[in-house]
């Protein structure tokens, strides 16, 4: 998989972008196909507080790089907002004003953009002090100006929207794979799976803005590459492991179930 997204109505409903189209989880646990596209997607996310709304890149099979498309209904048709021949690597949505998005690129155009309007109009971003591809952003759901970068060199942060970046302090000694961020109670909560050693790592939290981690769960088996927090219900977490699963826990991290 390629990326994940929970329904804003439903957090047992959970979408999945893979190599061969969009999956979707059902509220009963069934799995379908959405759509009939069977491309490749490269990076997706969802709109926070619209269920039909989608966002993705993608390549489709005949090869080609289709730019930033939108769904309006629920990934059954796609089509071209804007960029087309870029390739995002990555997508992150601001939840407190979804206008916002983010978006790394590898290809068209290189590097951070930044859409104010939905995806239809994008800036490149100076992008100061990242120092790395990011393979995860994420945008603080209390600040659309305030997004997390993981890469393979630490967890960078910036809180101008892009244009500048820092390293957080002692990042680079474990590295996130990934990460989701929640509000609660006035305060923005950093989760985070971290690579501990080759063949190992575990589910942390971090409520000082990554300064400092608390493990949660060490039991989850293999490294998480994508998560997703449900808006609707934030208890509920997913995660897609590099073993194709996809896990699902409705404790905050503390334990965890495979779905697929």
């Amino acid at each position: 998989s390629h990326a994940m997204a929970v329904s804003p109505e439903n957090p047992e409903i959970l979408y999945v972008a893979t190599h061969h189209g969009l999956l979707q989880r059902s509220e009963a646990g069934k799995w379908l196909q959405v759509g009939k596209t069977r491309s490749n997607f490269t990076s997706f996310v969802a709109h926070p507080k619209d269920s039909a709304r989608l966002y993705a890149s993608l390549h489709p099979p005949s090869g080609g790089k289709l730019g930033f498309l939108t769904s309006y209904n629920q990934g059954q048709h796609w089509q071209l907002q804007s960029l087309l021949g870029v390739d995002f690597l990555s997508l992150a949505i601001a939840p407190a004003n979804p206008k916002v998005i983010y978006g790394w690129a590898v290809s068209g155009k290189q590097g951070l953009l930044g859409s104010k309007d939905g995806g239809k109009t994008w800036n490149q971003l100076p992008a100061q002090g990242l120092e790395d591809n990011p393979h995860n952003l994420v945008v603080d759901p209390r600040n659309p100006e305030h997004v997390f970068a993981a890469t393979t060199l630490g967890l960078f942060e910036t809180r101008d929207g892009g244009k500048s970046w820092i390293l957080v302090p002692n990042s680079q000694e474990s590295l996130v794979a990934s990460l989701a961020l929640k509000s609660e109670a006035e305060k923005t909560i950093i989760y985070g799976f971290h690579i501990l050693s080759e063949d190992s790592g575990g589910f942390f939290k971090s409520t000082d803005g990554g300064r400092t981690w608390e493990a949660i769960s060490s039991e989850t088996g293999d490294l998480f590459l994508y998560m997703a927090i449900a808006p609707s219900n934030p208890n509920f977490f997913y995660a897609a492991n590099d073993q194709n699963g996809i896990l699902q826990s409705k404790d905050s991290g503390k334990t965890w179930q495979p779905l697929f």
